[in-house]
């Protein structure tokens, strides 16, 4: 993962003599990008005004770069993708699975306790440099299991059973964003405001809302480039307008996307500067603190865990967990399991030792 954040007024994205050329005029910028040499694998566009010409679509097109359009509080508008590959047969039996009510609870059910082993993984590595009460946020998490092993199988449950974890989830989240970002709010996480609605009025949430819109996108090219039509998922509901199957692999990693914040507040490099607050009294983020968000998430997305054998990044674990889920679809594999590793958070200032130096 390595993308290229444009943002400001007059932006254009033109081809001239072969070459990509980014331009700002306002700020005297110009990149320029010969074929086949630029590094960066998508260019995310978070600016009102500027424009792109065919011809700079089709160089990215040609060179696999997706582009992907963010409105001004950081929600995913639109995603420009290359060509997705013939896949008529795997969607068909995409919505064969999707109408089986026993198979979609069953994919349904393992994307959850994916991303629910991922977030006890993550609050275990941050209880090593963080008393925010992981003792508690762990048995809180497993009475929430043993409660869901007795009930009637069903999405409704499952649903439930995922709220009340991610509430203790971000409730220790909130203790940790409290003690890192002390210079700026959270209020919730879980309310009307934030859950997948991005009119967020405090500045963590921002963070989380605009990690998150980065994180669809590259889940959006995942499924693009396997054949798998995002608009049918398992765990989220089918609506208009909506891409419920992005939604449901979201889950295997907004982790990643949470652990980017806390790396982010805690070196303090963030300033209330890099906010704007707008007339409506919501809040976005400047290209300034966009940028260093995203360069937390690239420097993470490109981390390097143990996975079947080998170290993998973690960009390409969530491909292989999107092809796996695919090959289930099709009827290649028996069952399907979504397999993210624990990310080893390797730093010198752990609990004991600041207690140590108090």
């Amino acid at each position: 993962m390595n993308p290229l954040l444009i943002s400001g007024f007059g932006t254009s994205i033109n081809v001239d003599r072969r070459k990509l050329i980014v331009t700002n005029k306002l700020k005297n910028q110009r990149l320029e990008f010969s074929p086949h040499k630029i590094d960066h694998d998508s260019i995310i566009i978070d600016g009102h005004t500027g424009n792109i010409t065919f011809e700079s679509m089709r160089w990215l097109m040609k060179h696999n770069i997706h582009l992907t359009l963010l409105n001004w509080d950081g929600k995913l508008l639109a995603a420009t993708l290359p060509e997705a590959p013939l896949s008529g047969k795997l969607r068909i039996k995409q919505y064969q699975k999707y109408q089986d009510n026993t198979i979609r609870f069953k994919i349904a059910e393992k994307i959850v306790q994916s991303k629910i082993q991922s977030s006890l993984n993550l609050l275990s590595e941050l209880a090593k440099f963080y008393d925010f009460g992981y003792a508690k946020a762990e048995k809180s998490i497993q009475n929430e299991r043993q409660l869901f092993a007795k009930s009637e199988p069903s999405l409704n449950n499952l649903m439930t059973y995922e709220g009340r974890v991610a509430q203790a989830y971000f409730d220790s989240l909130g203790t940790i964003f409290a003690k890192t970002g002390t210079k700026f709010s959270f209020l919730q996480r879980l309310g009307k405001e934030n859950r997948r609605n991005y009119n967020a009025s405090d500045e963590i949430n921002v963070l989380l809302n605009y990690g998150y819109s980065i994180l669809e996108a590259e889940i959006r090219k995942c499924t693009n480039a396997i054949g798998l039509d995002y608009s049918i998922g398992f765990l989220h509901e089918v609506h208009q307008g909506r891409t419920p199957l992005v939604y449901d692999l979201q889950e295997l990693l907004r982790w990643l996307v949470d652990y980017s914040v806390i790396q982010l507040l805690e070196e303090g490099s963030l300033q209330k500067s890099d906010f704007i607050v707008t007339e409506s009294y919501h809040m976005r983020l400047r290209e300034s603190g966009a940028k260093l968000l995203i360069e937390k998430i690239r420097i993470n997305f490109n981390r390097k865990s143990p996975y079947k054998d080998k170290n993998s990044t973690y960009q390409n674990i969530l491909y292989d967990n999107v092809q796996q889920l695919a090959n289930f679809i099709a009827d290649k594999i028996k069952r399907v399991e979504f397999v993210v590793p624990k990310m080893e958070i390797n730093r010198d200032d752990t609990v004991l030792l600041r207690q140590k130096l108090l």
